[in-house]
Formats: C-alpha cells, structure tokens, sequence
C-alpha cells in the first residue's frame, strides 16, 4: 500500500493569512460571518474569544475581522459611517472580482456571477453592483437582452470545468459580453491535481469540512473518477474506512482545511501500511527465530550506522530495550527514538512489536555499558525524506533548489537523490556555461525526464536508482501552449473583446487585449476614409472591438472598431428624418445628378428630376462643385440619402406660350414617331401587309383630311399636336 498526499493541499494563501490574524490577534475582535468553512479552528478562536457573528449591530467596541470571502461595499460603507475598527483579510483575488464588478456596473454593464448565490463570497461580490447580478449557475432558458452589454465574472472556488462550460454557453448567448474568468488559479490547480490523483489511486480522503464549498467540489471531482472517495472532517471519520496492502490511497484538502488534521490522516495511513506490512512478514517468518538465529555479534558485524530490525522487549520513560540479535540487548533512549516535533511515550511501545533501527555511539558515562544503543528516529527520519522525495519527484511539478554547476549543467539534491539539470533544460532559451552560476542558489520548477539510456516504454522507477535527470524547459513549455492555445480560443471571429490602445503606427492602431497585440487598420477605426485610427482612438483608453480576422499561423488578430458604431446613414436618419430642409454644398456633378455634402462623410444625391420644375437636360448647366444649395430630405433607401431642391421652390402656373412647341422641336417629335412606326411595320409586315395598307391609307385619307382647313383659319402648333400621342423624352 502507497499514500501520496497532494501537494496542494490545506490552506490557500487568503485563508492563512485570515486565520493567522484571528488567531494572532490581541484585542477584543469578531469575525463578520464565519471565518473559514471548519469546525475545528471555529472552536479554537472561540476558545480565544474571537466570537463570529451575523450582525453589525452586535460588534461593540471590538475590532471586526473581515474574512477572506470579502464583503459588499454597503458593508464597508457602514463601518466607515459608524467609525467600525477593522482588519481587512479579503482574498486578494477576491477583492479584483469587486473592483472588476464596480468599474462595469457604473458603466452601465449588467453583472453575472457564475457561482452558488448562498455562498458569501458570490454575497459579497454582488453587493459591488448593489445586489443586482445575474447569479448563474446553469439555466438554460434565460434570455438576453441584444441591446444590453454584460461582464462575467465567477466564484473563486467554482468548478472550473462547470466555469469554462458556463462561459461557453453564455458567449454563445449574449451579443455583449465582457468575459472575466475569475477561478483561483491554486483553485485551479487543486482541483487538476485532484483530478489527476483520483484518476490514479484505489482509494481517496478528502479532508475538509462538509459546508466547505471548495471541499465539495474536491469531492465531487474525485468521486467521478474514484468511487471509494470518502469526506474526512475528523480522524473519527476514518473509522469507516477499510485499507489493505495492495491499495494506492491519494489524500487531499480543502483550502479550509487546517494542516494538523492534513498530518493526523496522513501519519494514520503510514501506519497502517506499517501494520499491514508487519502482518504480512510475520505471517511468512517467525521474528523469534530469526533473530535467534544469529548467535554472535561478531559475525553480525555491528558497527555505527549499520541498521537492525529491532524487537521491543520493554519499555520505560528512559527510553526502549530492544533485541536485535546479538549476544547484547539493544537500547533506544527516548531522545532517539521520535521524530524532531513528537513527543516520546512508553505506551507507545508494547513488547514485540518490531522496528527498524541504526546502530549509534553514545559515549556519555552515565549510560550502561551492557547495552548496543540505536537510534529510531534516524531511520524515521530517512524513510520520511525518502518518501518524501519518493513523493515529491512523483509529481508533474517539483521545486528545487540548485546546489551546484557541473559540467553541462547544474545538480540539487533531496533526500538522497540527485538531480541534474542541463543547460538545454533551463529554460525555453538556451543558457550558456558562462550563465549557469547564476542559478545556482536558485530554485526551479522541475519534472522527472528520461535519458537516452531509459526505457521508453517503461515509467521511471525511483526505487532502482537515486539519480534523475529533470527540466524546466518543458514546464514553461506547456504553460506557454495553454496560454497560447487559451489565447487563440479566445480571439474567436465576430467576438466582441475589450482592448487597451497602446500605439499608433501609419496604417492604424495597435490595441492590447488579453496581453496580445492586435491590429485595428485605418479603414476599421471610421466609416470616414480620411480619418486615421490616431484622430479617432486615445493612447491608453480601453474601447470594445470586434475580432475580424484570426489567424494562428501568421500569429495575426485584426479588430473592428467602427462596425460597433452607429454607420453615418444610421445617424443621418436620426438628425435629419424626412421633410428635413439641409443646407449643404455641391460635392459633385454626373449625368444624372448632383450630390451634395451635407456634414463630414454625410452626403445626398439630388437627382437631375429634383433639380427644377423646368425640364433639366445637364445638371452641370444648372449646379456646380462648391455651389451652396438648399434642398429637402424627400427619401432614406438603402443607406441613400435623396434630396429635393424644386420642392422648396413653388410651383408655378403655365401660360399658353409654355404650351407653344417649335418648329423645331415638332420636327424632331414627327421623326421620332417614324421611326417607331416604321419598326412596327417592319416586324409584323410579312403576316398583316394588306390589312396594314388598307389601314394605312384610310388613315393617310383622313389625316390629308384633317389638315384640309380655311386658310384664313388660325391655329397653333399646340393646337395641331392636340389628340397625338409624340414620344419625346427628356
């Protein structure tokens, strides 16, 4: 049987920091609420007379203890008002949520909190927006509104998978939304390598308070992957739990959990396994005899530092009699026989049970001279670095304190074992010779490699051998691709992000959104062609973009900034509706119109059918570039404005010399009217000629009829063109 504790375990930095202020504290104080989510340390600030309470109005003259979950600014605001002494212990990561969720709730952002909305920290994180967030916690028939902008944000102590899923969904759901993934990153990492040690072990403790919030997500995290998982929140509670020799238990803590209780499960298991082991061997042998069987120390060899196993034959408070074999008893004193840190009791020890110890000098005087001595808590102490170490380098993820350069790199030890690091290995740079001293003294974040000379096939075995080779490099690696990959992820097309301008170049503006430079080009910072991003964008100011081309490969990210404003028609038809009159100035002059600058980038055409009562064959003979005109809106079409200038000038009457048609003007009507009946004649000519030409001469007979009048009579053209339908086109 093996015990591996996770490496994350116990209190996070908020927490310790929180209850070392309570405990440490020398004043009458209470603590608002309860300080951590645990009943043993709970029952020990009251034992000090630190008193948690619900209510302002019982603080009294003592100081106040804000725990690490933080609190509302109604609160703060209440104990500044009633001149309240206290000691802030909020989470640092805590109080970045709060100032995430006031700066956008002033600026008119609906707040959403992913999280559980009884647990204080979503308490205090929603009274940042005055208690009115969005508390989400997976619904799925919530609707958003188009027209309103949100930012996210989520509890600390969330299941992160459950986060990452949530946030998905609502991306996918809200138009705008600003995006603030607030998980703890030791959260985080807890509750990855809970994931990974669930994955491994036969058995699993998680050690914790059962109304701890992030215990139970430890919990629900290990129990999907180990089914015998069970919740330890007193040794009373190990009771229940069944081990044998073949089990792989993994233990784990809540950030609320306190470290002795952490140790007290621990220790428990070791020595279970330690009862396990010595059932099996005595099963095999008898310890009797074998140590019977040695019948002289001659040819033990005892000598210091040679180890023995050991039998208790009694035990006192001088310290322990042991056989180990030679013709002599064996004696442990009692300073020799526990670890630094445990005190020594003769209960402890019965006789027969077995123990391993290493033969010691002990010169003083006053000691018998019958007796060989040993020293337990030598062997104790090794089997602890040992596992230790054995525990540590296990890990994907070890730290280590570089001891010295040798050649092609450097070396550190632990608990017997050596570790080399090259140079190659260091870091994601090459570190030259010349650089290596630099690290020594150092600590480096290290995993376990293999070399050339090892398997492949085969995981590295820390019981063969006591020297590894180990790297850095690999590490920071893998954590530049997730955040890369993360970063990639997040810069989705059509996205809405915020972004931080820092420079302008020629072609546009540089933003910074999430630590990586983006592009905004002139042509996406204004709908005005003319107008550089540097006129429309202020170095240092935060604006929203859109994402409008990503690309990993060319290691590119494109945004949008005008595309979220309001287009120039758009504003055009809010300032000028319909039936506006404009004052505006020709911009330029086609065939078929003029058009007419009414504001920067705002222009309209005034088509040449607008341009007078009077027939209008050439605008260009009637309007100029630069000419001032006043003209009316008679018409918004797609994104075109239509401008009228004859609507504001009045109609007037005509008299019968307008209705006058020239010689000239009758002679090019009659041929335009030829020339369309002859093509008439032309197409139907070869099915309908003789109807046609009897037709045709009845009309030539009346038409020479018609025009046969009294000389003397008087006529106009006007008269003449009466009843005839001539296609004359302006």
């Amino acid at each position: 049987m093996s015990v591996v504790v996770a490496k994350s375990s116990g209190f996070c930095q908020g927490v310790k920091r929180a209850v070392d202020v309570a405990m440490k504290i020398d004043v009458p104080a209470a603590v608002y609420g309860k300080l951590i989510h645990n009943e043993t340390v709970l029952e020990k600030l009251k034992e000090r007379g630190v008193e948690c309470i619900d209510s302002l109005d019982n603080i009294g003259d003592r100081k106040l203890i804000v725990r690490s979950h933080g609190i509302g600014k109604e609160v703060y605001d209440y104990l500044d008002k009633n001149g309240v002494d206290y000691v802030d212990c909020t989470c640092v990561f805590v109080k970045k949520i709060h100032k995430i969720v006031y700066e956008n709730h002033k600026a008119g952002k609906q707040i959403i909190i992913i999280g559980n909305p009884e647990h204080p920290e979503v308490k205090g994180i929603n009274g940042w927006c005055e208690n009115s967030a969005i508390i989400y916690n997976g619904e799925e028939n919530l609707r958003f509104d188009d027209d309103k902008k949100y930012c996210l944000v989520a509890q600390t102590t969330y299941d992160h998978q459950k986060v990452e899923k949530f946030i998905k969904f609502l991306q996918n759901n809200i138009k705008s939304l600003d995006t603030n993934n607030t998980i703890c990153y030791t959260t985080l990492c807890r509750q990855e390598e809970c994931d990974l040690l669930s994955k491994e072990c036969d058995l699993m403790l998680v050690v914790g308070s059962k109304n701890s919030s992030n215990t139970s997500k430890l919990f629900d995290i290990s129990k999907r992957n180990c089914e015998n998982t069970y919740l330890i929140q007193t040794i009373s509670d190990l009771e229940s739990v069944t081990v044998d020799k073949n089990l792989k238990i993994g233990i784990i803590a809540g950030a609320s959990t306190p470290p002795e209780l952490i140790e007290e499960v621990k220790n428990l298991m070791n020595e279970s396994q330690e009862n396990i082991k010595i059932e099996n061997e005595t099963a095999k042998e008898d310890f009797g005899a074998l140590l019977n069987a040695s019948q002289t120390d001659k040819s033990m060899n005892i000598r210091a530092g040679k180890s023995f196993k050991c039998t208790v034959i009694s035990a006192n408070e001088e310290g322990i009699t042991v056989n180990f074999g030679g013709k002599k008893d064996g004696f442990v004193c009692k300073d020799d026989a526990e670890m630094d840190g445990v005190e020594y009791s003769a209960d402890n020890y019965k006789s027969g049970d077995v123990f391993t110890a290493v033969v010691i000098e002990k010169n003083s005087k006053s000691l018998p001279k019958e007796y060989i001595y040993f020293s337990k808590k030598t062997v104790d102490q090794r089997e602890k670095e040992s596992s230790d170490a054995v525990e540590m380098l296990s890990q994907p993820e070890f730290k280590l304190v570089m001891k010295e350069c040798v050649k092609n790199g450097l070396k550190g030890y632990y608990g017997g074992y050596s570790i080399f690091v090259p140079a190659s290995q260091i870091k994601i740079a090459y570190v030259t010779e010349a650089d290596l001293p630099k690290y020594v003294g150092k600590e480096l974040r290290l995993r376990l490699i293999k070399s050339n000379k090892d398997d492949p096939d085969k995981e590295l075995d820390l019981t063969s051998r006591k020297s590894f080779i180990a790297s850095q490099k690999i590490i920071l690696e893998e954590e530049l691709k997730k955040k890369e990959d993360e970063m990639w992820a997040f810069f989705e097309k059509d996205k809405i992000v915020t972004g931080k301008v820092k420079r302008f170049a020629e072609f546009g503006a540089f933003v910074n959104v999430n630590g990586f430079d983006c592009l905004v080009h002139n042509s996406d910072a204004s709908y005005n062609r003319n107008v550089p991003a540097s006129e429309v964008l202020e170095i240092g100011k935060s604006y929203e973009f859109i994402v409008r081309y990503v690309s990993r490969e060319s290691n590119k990210v494109k945004l949008g900034y005008k595309q979220l404003q309001k287009k120039p028609y758009e504003i055009a038809f809010e300032k000028y509706p319909v039936g506006s009159v404009i004052n505006g100035t020709v911009r330029d002059v086609k065939d078929y119109g003029a058009f007419v600058l009414i504001e920067d980038n705002i222009d309209g055409l005034v088509p040449v059918s607008e341009i007078s009562h009077n027939y209008t064959k050439n605008p260009a003979d009637v309007l100029k570039p630069g000419d001032p005109v006043t003209a009316q809106i008679i018409r918004f079409e797609d994104n075109r404005i239509t401008l009228s200038i004859k609507a504001l000038i009045p109609k007037e009457e005509k008299s019968i010399e307008d209705t006058v048609v020239s010689e000239e003007d009758y002679q090019e009507a009659k041929e335009k009217r030829a020339k369309k009946n002859a093509k008439k004649f032309e197409t139907s000519a070869a099915s309908a000629a003789p109807a046609k030409k009897a037709r045709a001469v009845k009309r030539e007979e009346e038409e020479v009829s018609s025009w046969s009048s009294d000389e003397n009579a008087t006529a106009t053209l006007a008269d003449l063109f009466k009843g005839l339908n001539l296609d004359i086109k302006e």
